[in-house]
This record gives C-alpha cells, sequence and structure tokens, in this order.
C-alpha cells in the first residue's frame, strides 16, 4: 500500500510540474549549460556565408533607411559580380518605391493636381522598382516573406516552383493565415521567396527557429532553406530533411535548435563598402550572401544562449552554416514524456530504499544515476541531440529532496523518543537493578549474555525473512535484546534455599519458584508508573511476566496461549530454555547441544512458537557458535 501512495504521489508530482511549465524553464536553461560546454571551436573553417551589412557606417554615408531602390540596385549589380553562389536578402519590400520619378510625378498629381515634369532623366531612370527588379534578376536571390496569423498588408504573392521534394509533411504543423510579401514587380524577378520568422522561448532567450510552415496547403521554406532549395533541392520526409547532401531531424513544429557561433565566427562587411567598391570580390566568391541590417533601430535583437545580444540577420547565418557544418541541434518531442516515466521508475528506487532504511543506498544511487545522466545528456549533445535533461533531473531531484527531508525528520523523530526512552529507561533501570544487587543466583551471568545473543540472532533472522516483521522493527529488536537480562529479576524475593538447591524442587517449592514471574512483574510496574509508555520497561515488562507461559497454555503464571503470549516473551521462552539446557546449574549438569535441540524442536506447538522453533531449526549452528563463545 505504501508503495502505491509513493507511485500515485510521484506521478501527481511530476504532472504538476509539467503543467506549471516549471520544466520547460529549466529546460531551457539546462540546455544553454550544457550546450555551451560542449560547443565546438569553429576557427580551423571559415563561415559559408558573408553578410552585407546595413550598419551604422553605410546609414551615416547614404542617409535614413530606406534608402532609394536605385542605390539598392547598385549595391546588388557589385554583389553580383562576386561570382557568390547564392543570395538572399533579409528585408521586405512591401510597398512600391516613393522616391521613383514615376511616382513622385503621380504624388503631386494626386495630392496637388500639378503636372510635374523631370528633365534631362533617361525615362529608364524614372521607375526605381523596375531597375531593382533588374539587379535582382542579375542574382541567384532568394527574397524573404513574413507569415502570420494576425490581420497584416496582403498583396498579391507570387510563388516560385520551388525545389522542395514532399515526401512526408506531417512534421509540419504550424499553418499561416495570412502572408506579407514582396511586391510583384520584385518577387517575380527571384528565384525563390522564404519566410524570415523566428522568436524568443518563453524565457526570452532565442534557440530554435522552423524550418517550414503552411500557407493555404503550400509548404513554405525559411529564407536559409530557401536559399540552399535554390542550389539543389531540398527532401522532407515526416521529421527528416535531407539538403546539399546534409541530413538532419526536425522537432514539433518543424523547429530546430540552432548552435550559435562565437561572435568571431560570423562575416560581416559594410554595404557602403560593397557599394564604393572597396572590397575584393573574392571575398564573396562561392559564398552564401545574406543582405540585412546590425543598424540600431532597423533590426531585430536576440539573446542567444551564449549569452550574447545578436541581430536577426544572423539567425539565418547560423541556419546555413549549422546545415552545412552539420550542428543542428534536434530536439525529439517523445524524450520529454520519456524522460517523466523514467524519473518516476528511478524515483520508486529511492523510495525503495528509503523505505528499507538503507540510507547510503539511497543517496548513493540518486549521484550515480544523476551523474550517468548528466553524462549522457552531453554525449548525446555531441551527436547534435538534446534529450530534454530537465524533464528527468528536475522531478528527479526534487523527489529525492522531499525524500531527504521526509527522512531526516522522521529520523529526528525517532532519535528524540529513542534517547527520551532509553533516558528514562536508564533511570528506571537504575531504580529496579538496585533491588538485583541482593540476588544470589551466581550461575546467571553468562547467562544473561548469551540469552541477548540468542534473541537478537532470532530476531534479526526472523525480520530478514518477512516473519512478524511489522512487530519486528529494529528499534523494537534493539529494545527487547537490552530489556532480556530482567527476565529473571523476579528472583531477588525468591528464598536461597529454593534458589539454590542443588536437587529436584517439591511441588511446594516449584509453587514458590514460579512466584518469581509475578515479583518481576511487580517490580518492572513499580518503574512503568512514572513512564507509562516507555517502550524499554514495556518490552522488560512481557518478558519477566511472561517468557515462561506456554504455546499450548500449559504456562505461568497466567496461562496464557499461542499469540495471547507476546512476540518477545515467546522468544526469550526459547532462548532461556535453550541456554538452560546447554549449561551446567546447581541441580544438573550440562545436556548436549544434539538432545537440548531435539528438546526444542519437540516442544514446537506446546512449549514454543511454532515458527520460532522453525527458526531455530535454521540457526542452531550460530546458536552453538554464541554458547562456546560466551562461556
Amino acid at each position: 500500500m505504501k508503495f502505491f501512495i509513493a507511485f500515485f504521489f510521484i506521478v501527481i508530482l511530476n504532472l504538476t510540474i509539467l503543467k506549471t511549465g516549471v520544466l520547460e524553464y529549466f529546460d531551457f536553461k539546462i540546455y544553454d549549460v550544457i550546450s555551451n560546454i560542449v560547443s565546438i571551436n569553429k576557427k580551423e573553417t571559415n563561415s559559408s556565408v558573408v553578410v552585407i551589412d546595413i550598419d551604422e557606417k553605410s546609414l551615416e554615408a547614404l542617409g535614413q533607411w530606406p534608402w532609394s531602390r536605385v542605390v539598392l540596385a547598385k549595391l546588388l549589380y557589385n554583389i553580383s559580380k562576386s561570382n557568390s553562389i547564392s543570395f538572399g536578402m533579409d528585408i521586405i519590400f512591401p510597398e512600391v518605391d516613393k522616391t521613383s520619378p514615376i511616382n513622385m510625378i503621380e504624388f503631386y498629381k494626386s495630392y496637388f493636381s500639378k503636372d510635374v515634369k523631370i528633365e534631362g532623366l533617361s525615362e529608364q531612370f524614372f521607375d526605381n522598382d523596375k531597375i531593382f527588379a533588374d539587379s535582382i534578376s542579375k542574382l541567384n536571390t532568394t527574397m524573404a516573406i513574413y507569415m502570420s496569423n494576425d490581420d497584416i498588408k496582403q498583396n498579391e504573392c507570387v510563388f516560385h516552383q520551388n525545389k522542395l521534394n514532399i515526401i512526408d509533411s506531417s512534421s509540419v504543423k504550424y499553418e499561416s493565415k495570412n502572408i506579407l510579401c514582396n511586391i510583384k514587380k520584385l518577387q517575380q524577378k527571384s528565384s525563390s521567396i522564404g519566410f524570415i520568422n523566428s522568436s524568443q522561448d518563453k524565457d526570452g532567450v532565442f534557440r530554435r527557429i522552423p524550418l517550414f510552415m503552411k500557407y493555404q496547403e503550400k509548404i513554405m521554406p525559411s529564407l536559409a532553406i530557401a536559399m540552399l532549395m535554390s542550389l539543389d533541392s531540398v527532401s522532407l520526409d515526416k521529421n527528416e530533411v535531407s539538403a546539399l547532401g546534409h541530413k538532419f531531424n526536425i522537432g514539433i513544429d518543424s523547429n530546430v535548435l540552432l548552435n550559435f557561433y562565437d561572435k568571431s565566427w560570423y562575416k560581416k562587411i559594410s554595404a557602403v563598402d560593397i557599394l564604393l567598391g572597396k572590397v575584393d570580390a573574392s571575398v564573396l566568391a562561392g559564398k552564401f550572401v545574406l543582405l540585412g541590417t546590425s543598424a540600431v533601430g532597423l533590426h531585430d535583437r536576440y539573446l542567444v544562449t551564449t549569452g550574447n545580444i545578436f541581430a536577426g540577420i544572423n539567425v539565418h547565418t547560423t541556419l546555413i552554416d549549422n546545415i552545412i557544418n552539420d550542428d543542428l541541434i534536434f530536439q525529439p518531442e517523445s524524450m520529454k514524456y520519456i524522460n517523466l516515466l523514467l524519473s518516476v521508475i528511478l524515483s520508486m528506487v529511492l523510495f525503495f530504499y528509503m523505505y528499507k532504511k538503507m540510507h547510503l543506498r539511497f543517496v548513493l544511487t540518486f549521484a550515480i544515476i544523476f551523474v550517468i545522466y548528466l553524462v549522457t545528456s552531453f554525449v548525446f549533445l555531441v551527436e547534435n541531440i538534446y534529450i530534454s535533461s530537465a524533464f528527468f533531473l528536475i522531478p528527479f531531484a526534487l523527489y529525492f529532496f522531499l525524500l531527504n527531508v521526509f527522512v531526516i525528520f522522521e529520523h529526528y523523530k525517532e532519535k528524540q523518543k529513542f534517547y527520551i526512552d532509553l533516558t528514562q529507561a536508564h533511570s528506571s533501570a537504575i531504580d529496579s537493578m538496585a533491588l538485583v544487587a541482593e540476588t544470589r543466583d551466581t550461575e546467571t551471568g553468562a547467562h544473561i549474555i548469551r540469552t541477548k545473543e540468542y534473541i537478537m540472532c532470532l530476531g534479526e533472522y526472523l525480520y530478514e525473512h518477512g516473519i512478524y516483521k511489522d512487530i519486528l522493527t529494529k528499534d523494537f529488536r534493539q529494545l527487547v535484546y537490552r530489556a532480556s537480562p530482567l527476565h529473571d529479576i523476579g528472583k531477588v524475593g525468591i528464598p536461597d534455599n529454593v534458589l539454590k538447591k542443588p536437587g529436584k524442587l517439591t511441588e511446594e517449592e516449584f509453587t514458590l519458584m514460579k512466584e518469581h514471574a509475578t515479583i518481576g512483574k511487580e517490580i518492572i510496574q513499580n518503574a512503568l508508573k512514572e513512564n507509562e509508555e516507555n517502550g524499554f520497561l514495556q518490552r522488560a515488562f512481557n518478558i519477566a511476566y511472561s517468557h515462561h507461559e506456554k504455546w499450548d497454555g500449559s504456562g505461568y503464571p497466567q496461562g496464557l496461549k499461542g499469540l495471547e503470549i507476546p512476540l518477545e516473551a515467546r522468544m526469550m521462552a526459547l532462548a532461556d530454555v535453550y541456554d538452560a539446557l546447554i549449561s551446567r546449574r546447581v541441580y544438573k549438569e550440562a545436556i548436549p547441544f544434539e538432545q537440548s535441540e531435539q528438546i526444542i524442536i519437540e516442544g514446537s506447538g506446546k512449549h514454543f512458537d511454532p515458527i520460532l522453533v522453525d527458526a531455530f531449526i535454521e540457526l542452531k549452528e550460530q546458536f552453538r557458535e554464541i554458547a562456546d563463545r560466551i562461556r
């Protein structure tokens, strides 16, 4: 029943902390710590991506953003001479360029009814968007789109015949209702499109990005994936993606965990330097080139797992390099539930050790499992798999803590009670033993020590074999061990001529001798008046008063039968008779072990508890060893 209650408690505990979101929060933090420890230094290779950065330097040189698209066209034209393999823009152009001469003429006519003429400008320069579109067509250009379920401005979106090979799209769960595209004139000149959606986790740290989303039954790739697709087909099969000869797994909602590099890894070139022709074209040759911005106020800022603040453009840079370097990290959703189940099972192991009072094994088991799991988490992360460690470590550690609190509390209560009982018993025993000082029975010294050892041996055997286990606790066995010497304390009231008589007692003398059980009861009962709840005195009382009772009811002084006789008295009866048989007394010689053992066995069900006799049969050799050792 206790194990069922413990199991039920552990399950409820796990479900509770799962529902609160605590596990997810700690999972983020554990991932950050482990990923930073096992992160690989990439200085021996170079990034496959170069960012053309519309930075503060560029804005200072060319003015505020947005720039005229003629300027952007010039920028793309210079990039096109570099032999880059793929070009992407982390910028969306949903409106026409208002600085185009053709649009300015229309503006003055619509708002001021003025016909404005622009002299000396060739007609080919009247439409900035057309000029920009022509430059887009000269590059293998991937343009950005934004997908959302919020109400956003939508215009006609041009969809390209992409190279996405859909085998099984079941891993793509997120579906967008709305989409923000570039103006048709620009987007139709690009080779592909990809979304730039990304968001932080609940704790404000950016770790993951979706690779695919649905829109009107179409599977849309992210900007980085679209850039890869502009070179070769990308296949999607459930949670496995193949791109440019690299295979990797995606998690729930097609997410992957990004493996961020040190800031020095990312290669950036100021846009104004490209425009002015200050950059050697070989720097961009064979590279993925991304156009974006790091200027303050113009870009998303993300706190990433390394503790650095990254511009949004670095998200796409990281994704491309992660794929090419096989550094993407996969987080299987199923591991969360596997870990929770594992924590329940191993927490039950801890409960078992605690229940058995195996405290050292309890602590060592926790420590070993905890360390093994941490090492396993490191090993998996080195292989680019994160196994959601917090979903095991936190419930397991929390349950260990709660068990420790319980053990400490119970241990404190037991110790307090034990020491109080011991102190009271010690005081009472001193009073009782003052009466024993007058005893004249010189044969009982070693007898007392031996019978204590027999009883301890018998009690431990019964407990280990699950016999009378609810009674024979460790404290009970200790109390019986300490109380057993008082079994014959009542003999202080028996005259010498009876107590030390060398021959057989007469019927009257035996009647007098039997009084020692009642006398012993009265002596200990006197001490119990002030300590009614004292466990030591209760055991001593039962032993002194009832150790001459017999299983069949023929004993004295009360004629108790079977289980009416307290267990400690039944144990004392067997130990006392056995030691009396094998020992020399004033009235008899010692009986050999074999004969003594046979007498005990024949007394099963008559004099002695049959269960105790069965245990004695298994312990005969140990009883002999005690008898030989304590002479």
